[in-house]
């Protein structure tokens, strides 16, 4: 089955700082991302929704720049990033994400990085 990346782009009226603790600390990620989140040693962290708790590894990160994490049982290809670039021409921040998906399921996640960023905006905004 082919898989294809997905890379979305945000624009984020705020500092890539504060972006980067929303996309990369568990505190942060529970505001938005998930039900809850938690991780004792910042490489695996812990996602609950509806009761169901999912790993994620950290694969490799850059503080205030991007997150790559792996879900726990995915093929070793796959990753979800959230990566933020601050213009120098506009100073404006961008958060890009980047998944993978199945053919079939493209919209789908489409769609859900949609509806999961508005969460993350409106909560930037609060």
């Amino acid at each position: 089955m082919a898989r294809q990346k997905i890379e979305l782009e945000y624009e984020m009226n705020t500092m890539p700082s504060i972006v980067y603790k929303k996309v990369a600390t568990p505190e942060g990620l529970a505001t938005w991302f998930a039900d809850d989140a938690a991780s004792e040693d910042g490489v695996i962290f812990s996602f609950l929704w509806s009761k169901e708790v999912t790993h994620a590894i950290v694969i490799e990160s850059q503080e205030n720049q991007y997150i790559r994490f792996r879900w726990e049982d995915d093929e070793e290809e796959d990753y979800f990033e959230f990566k933020i670039v601050k213009s120098d021409f506009s100073g404006k921040c961008s958060l890009f994400v980047i998944d993978f998906s199945d053919d079939e399921e493209y919209d789908d996640v489409v769609r859900l990085w949609n509806f999961q960023i508005e969460g993350l905006k409106r909560v930037l905004s609060a």
